[in-house]
């Protein structure tokens, strides 16, 4: 029983001397795959592609912009999935239907933005995308509306391969977004 233990002992000891080994020769090696000074910088200034889903659907965002300054409510309908649902965070009105919002008298705009636009999340045919639209526009009975927005699209593809919004949650923003971060 003793000769076991100082087996085990010895064995656990030699695992330890060899693990701390192989993990302070991997930290000083020089790895040869490193690339060269020149080439880093290269590889730093590449601006990543964006995907498929996140240029067809910013293109659907911009398309919706497009449309309400145009005042072209069938290209906002054909967007829009037959559920759609508005939902305003701020105020206590209930959500708007893909029928309430093309039914909304004296609707105007004269300019619309998207000002920033990222994709949150990409689940297949469903797509989370956070949108910041900048818009001049007013509505009868109301007036101008506030010209800044932050916004959560959630979007679904449809089987022949076109994206339709499913469902906006729309807040008020004090001004644009940006992702500009701070230098100090």
């Amino acid at each position: 029983m003793k000769n076991t233990f100082k087996t085990i002992n010895r064995m656990v000891v030699s695992f330890f001397a060899a693990w701390t080994f192989f993990l302070s020769h991997s930290c000083t090696t020089n790895k040869k795959d490193a690339l060269p000074e020149a080439n880093i910088e290269k590889e730093v200034n590449v601006v990543p592609q964006q995907s498929k889903v996140t240029n067809e659907i910013l293109g659907q965002e911009k398309a919706w912009a497009e449309a309400l300054v145009a005042g072209d409510m069938k290209t906002v309908s054909a967007i829009m999935h037959r559920d759609f649902r508005l939902k305003r965070v701020y105020g206590d009105a209930p959500p708007i239907t893909k029928e309430m919002y093309l039914g909304m008298p004296g609707m105007s705009a004269s300019s619309a933005e998207v000002t920033s636009f990222k994709i949150a999340e990409e689940m297949g045919p469903i797509v989370t995308a956070r949108v910041t639209m900048t818009l001049d526009w007013q509505q009868e009975g109301v007036g101008k509306l506030p010209p800044h927005f932050d916004i959560i699209d959630t979007w679904q593809k449809r089987e022949d391969g076109t994206w339709q919004i499913l469902s906006r949650v729309s807040q008020i923003a004090d001004k644009p977004f940006t992702e500009k971060k701070n230098a100090d």
